[in-house]
């Protein structure tokens, strides 16, 4: 929202909005095409601005779109209200988020929210591009950041350190958390890490991550911690990847 760009590569749910009655959460995971770093597959939005309804929106291999685990907008086009909350269109109109997508069929949710949200979803095969806007709202955070009119606070490890690494336990709004995954290039990556701000990764994540499951698999989330605070500032580490000829 500030005009920071921070980036978030390592698997897991994470609050793309936090306020005291707005929840949207971003479930990230690795790709093919990204050489598992990760990109957004599943949103969920929730929270008492909502009264506690919960819509989930993933990718096109996702499966469907639901509210309350129901499913809706089960054809296309087609359209669908929440009560007096909210109104869903699922259609193939919209400016895309990146022209690179610009020959691909389009299947695009829009959503008009309470209090002035509005939230465009481009859904893919294996990710989704979205476009959020909405006013700032108090005690607001997040991966968009904090909308304080300060870029310079919005870095991936300056809100990871206000928010936590991932959604905490009890907090989260998709039904499980998704089994995280490092794959031979993240590690690769990780190995390149600078070893001063690998050391301050190392101390952080285990606070970050304090109050979230690890699902049996505490070192691939570790891992997936770190690998943010080591390439959060880096918005093309995937070309970096590449360059280096990392698999």
């Amino acid at each position: 929202f500030d005009g920071g760009r921070p980036s978030f590569y390592g698997e897991g749910e994470f609050y793309i909005v936090r306020t005291h009655n707005i929840s949207i959460q971003g479930r990230y995971m690795g790709t093919n095409w990204s050489r598992g770093l990760a990109a957004t597959d599943k949103l969920a939005i929730g929270g008492g601005f909502l009264r506690d309804h919960v819509i989930q929106v993933g990718c096109l291999d996702d499966g469907p779109i639901t509210i309350d685990g129901a499913e809706v907008l089960t054809t296309f086009p087609s359209q669908h209200r929440l009560k007096d909350l909210a109104v869903i269109d699922y259609n193939g109109d919209g400016k895309l988020v990146d022209e690179a997508t610009s020959g691909r069929e389009r299947r695009v949710v829009h959503m008009r929210l309470p209090l002035g949200l509005q939230l465009t979803v481009f859904r893919w095969k294996n990710y989704l591009d979205f476009r959020l806007t909405m006013q700032p709202q108090p005690d607001q955070d997040g991966s968009c950041g904090n909308f304080n009119a300060d870029k310079e606070d919005d870095s991936t490890q300056a809100i990871m350190d206000r928010v936590g690494a991932r959604v905490p336990e009890g907090e989260l709004l998709f039904l499980k958390r998704v089994d995280v995954d490092v794959t031979k290039t993240e590690d690769e990556l990780l190995a390149i890490c600078p070893p001063a701000r690998y050391a301050n990764a190392q101390k952080a994540c285990p606070g970050e991550l304090a109050n979230v499951p690890s699902g049996g698999d505490s070192t691939s989330l570790m891992k997936s911690c770190i690998l943010d605070f080591c390439f959060g500032a880096n918005e093309h580490a995937l070309r970096m990847s590449k360059t280096l000829g990392l698999d």
